[in-house]
């Protein structure tokens, strides 16, 4: 199928598009139905910040951010909206830099938290997450390892894993 023929009604605004979606997100950085109640009450979760108040006092911290993979054959990238699980420190830095649009830091390291559909096991992995300037959303840099996303963020994707990505998360038109 061609990329300009593929036609898709998005989850989130429910309207009709044409062409392949290059930005899809998963919605939580952890399963948040499977929070119990007081852990659930205690947390945040918005567009960019989720924080995780554990009853032991165990807090997790996680900001979304975009896992760029290029497409060579369309002459784009692609983008994936992920969740990074980052340190106290990280968050601290992130969150007074996404208020104000710059950053006392460029970046920082951070796990990803998702084991992305057709690349199994990578769930944890290690990468850098660089943020952006005016509130844009930190890019993350896959860690070098022998794995298939390491490859994919490097070599790139076919629009095929596109279209495949787009049939899970969005309803066919």
């Amino acid at each position: 199928m061609s990329a300009k023929a593929y036609r898709w009604r998005c989850s989130c605004c429910g309207e009709d598009h044409v062409g392949l979606p290059m930005d899809m997100m998963f919605d939580e950085p952890v399963d948040w139905d499977a929070l119990d109640d007081a852990t659930r009450a205690a947390s945040t979760l918005d567009d960019d910040f989720c924080e995780v108040r554990y009853s032991t006092g165990e807090v997790d911290r996680f900001i979304r951010c975009l896992l760029p993979l290029p497409v060579p054959r369309m002459s784009s990238e692609f983008r994936l909206g992920v969740w990074m699980s980052v340190s106290e420190r990280s968050w601290d830095i992130y969150s007074v830099g996404f208020a104000c649009g710059t950053y006392a830091e460029d970046g920082c390291f951070g796990y990803l938290m998702h084991d992305v559909p057709e690349y199994h096991g990578s769930m944890f992995f290690n990468a850098d997450v660089w943020f952006q300037p005016a509130r844009l959303r930190p890019r993350v840099a896959l860690h070098q390892a022998d794995h298939p996303l390491f490859f994919a963020q490097r070599d790139g994707i076919e629009p095929a894993q596109v279209e495949r990505w787009a049939a899970l998360m969005h309803s066919q038109s």
